[in-house]
């Protein structure tokens, strides 16, 4: 049974090369025809080269607190980023602002040609930059920029723009809440001084009435005065009293003028510390990223590979046209054997 089976396998094989000679001349037309339209068509299509940066995020952190904050807060500047970093630098590589600053930069409406009096240009323009500019992570957790293009030198700048863009629409963002929180700390700031103003003057208006430090003056005085009562001394005990008496007027309102003081200058120096801080980050200017490639012009096309469009549309077209006839030859075949058997029935 077994040769049989091997038998039946020669002979199929065998049929198959005979049957596939027999139609060779439709199979070689076909299959020249698909060489010739896969030629021209894979010459029709527009080549497009590829340029890539790779770069890592850096440690997401306050310049403030990296260079002034207590060291058990401090963020190391040079450190590389976590998953959480590069996650967020690709939101900001994909945002809007750094798409519509190449738009403009490389007008890329006109460089793709797409016609403003298309009935969706804004759609057909975003379609074809996304399709042309790709942004991700790679298995190393470094972020890869990809730009392709049919000019190798703008594609090669697209991308290295892109990645200059990630630090200013960082900075940008940071700044502008940097900015407001100057703001904010400046104007409470000058309040706050107006008001410890305020007090100070307050106080040096009461040490003119002779209320200088409620606590020490009160157990000087009240010892002073003991003596002259116990030294029976007339005019020490007039004099003493009166100064009690004064200190007992003005001291509760020294007091409390001292302590409000004292709390106010307190917060006057922390608001001093937020505002160096915001000034600090409002000011200055840091990279969010580390390049590890610079993208660079490409030499060679990356898109289309000719000779595989035209190596997969040959034997596509091939063995297509042969299943075809092979289908074809069964069909014939099952109705003239159905014609036969049923002319012997007849």
């Amino acid at each position: 049974m077994g040769k049989k089976l091997k038998a039946g396998k020669t002979m199929s094989s065998g049929g198959l090369i005979h049957f596939t000679w027999q139609h060779r001349v439709t199979l070689i037309t076909v299959t020249a025809a698909a060489l010739v339209v896969s030629v021209i068509v894979s010459l029709l299509i527009t080549p497009r080269y590829r340029s890539e940066v790779i770069l890592y995020p850096a440690a997401f952190t306050s310049l403030s607190r990296s260079l002034t904050g207590p060291a058990a807060a401090r963020g190391d500047m040079m450190s590389f980023g976590v998953e959480s970093d590069a996650e967020r630098l690709l939101q900001v590589l994909q945002s809007e602002v750094i798409r519509e600053r190449i738009i403009d930069k490389y007008n890329l409406m006109e460089h793709y040609g797409i016609s403003g009096r298309s009935s969706y240009p804004r759609t057909a323009l975003n379609r074809k930059y996304d399709n042309n500019v790709r942004a991700g992570k790679t298995r190393y957790m470094a972020v890869s920029i990809e730009v392709l293009d049919a000019d190798p030198v703008v594609a090669a700048s697209m991308a290295n723009d892109i990645a200059a863009y990630a630090d200013s629409v960082m900075n940008s963002i940071l700044r502008e809440r940097a900015v407001l929180a100057l703001r904010t700390a400046g104007n409470e700031y000058s309040r706050l001084q107006s008001e410890v103003d305020a007090l100070q003057d307050s106080l040096r208006r009461i040490a003119g009435m002779g209320v200088i430090h409620y606590e020490t003056q009160s157990e000087i005085l009240t010892q002073a005065y003991t003596e002259a009562v116990l030294s029976n001394n007339t005019e020490g005990i007039e004099y003493f009293r009166g100064r009690l008496e004064n200190l007992s007027e003005y001291g509760s309102l020294h007091l409390s003028l001292r302590e409000t003081l004292e709390q106010r200058t307190e917060r006057l120096n922390e608001l001093k510390s937020v505002y160096d801080d915001a000034l600090i980050n409002a000011e200055t200017v840091i990279p969010y990223k580390f390049i590890i490639d610079e993208a660079s012009v490409a030499e060679k096309k990356t898109y289309p590979v000719r000779s595989l469009i035209v190596a997969v549309s040959v034997i596509g077209a091939f063995l297509f046209t042969l299943f075809a006839l092979v289908l074809t030859d069964a069909f014939k075949r099952e109705i003239l054997a159905g014609s036969k058997k049923h002319g012997k029935h007849d």
